[in-house]
């Protein structure tokens, strides 16, 4: 078997949502929205990519990213991690990926494409480059779970009011979650220090100083959308709907 790297982000076009580790947090709020959504009994921390089930609104039509962060998941692309428990992950591949493809079938010559092991059996070098930022992800993730767990347990998070689509008929967008700030100012010292020594705090003043980038968000909504076929939009985790796609976990 053979991969190679996308050239284009094409790949990522389906994608409005992605979930964010606690280090990463920092870096992707100087850039793009982030908010949480509730997955079954718990909160997920997530990069907000698009408004719209299933459209990006951050990937051009050219395939170009247009957001200032590139969220942590998509660097080991088209390598992915799935999950297997509470903190474990394991490293796979979609074998009808187009990244993908047996040696039998490509061209002598074509060097883009890296094997999966070297001649001594063991994982080649780019990819095991690939499986460590992987690594480093994982634990991220789990750390950002652990912090949004305590910052739930404060119930600090609440409904986030969003209107999107032309002004004369906007569209609410239902769903996504932010940090209660009122809340948060009336919390005691103990309960800060606490949110303080777990990463919780930092991960509310960055999810906080995100929101101003909603409106460039909404701003490229209205260029993307120019005929709304919906007056609503869901982003809960019900199975009926379709609406979340964790896919490239």
């Amino acid at each position: 078997m053979r991969w190679r790297r996308p050239s284009n982000f094409h790949f990522a076009a389906a994608d409005h949502l992605m979930p964010l580790g606690l280090r990463e947090v920092r870096k992707a709020a100087m850039g793009m929205p982030v908010g949480f959504i509730r997955l079954e009994e718990k909160f997920l921390l997530v990069s907000i990519l698009g408004l719209r089930n299933g459209q990006s609104l951050v990937v051009e039509e050219s395939g170009k990213w247009l957001a200032a962060h590139l969220p942590d998941a998509y660097l080991g692309f088209p390598f992915k991690m799935a999950r297997l428990d509470a903190e474990r992950y394991q490293v796979c591949t979609e074998e009808d990926s187009e990244f993908i493809a047996k040696a039998a079938d490509l061209p002598a010559d074509a060097k883009a494409w890296r094997p999966f092991f070297d001649d001594e059996g063991n994982i080649a070098e780019p990819v095991a480059e690939l499986v460590k930022q992987m690594q480093r992800h994982a634990t991220d993730l789990v750390a950002a779970e652990r912090a949004t767990a305590q910052l739930a347990q404060y119930e600090l998070i609440r409904d986030w009011e969003i209107a999107a689509g032309d002004e004369d008929k906007p569209i609410q967008v239902k769903g996504l979650l932010t940090i209660d700030q009122e809340r948060l100012g009336q919390l005691d010292g103990e309960a800060m220090t606490t949110l303080r020594d777990c990463g919780a705090l930092y991960l509310a003043y960055a999810q906080i100083l995100s929101g101003h980038h909603m409106p460039s968000l909404l701003r490229l909504a209205q260029l993307r959308w120019k005929r709304p076929q919906t007056q609503e939009l869901e982003f809960d985790e019900s199975p009926d709907t379709g609406n979340i796609s964790f896919d490239n976990l």
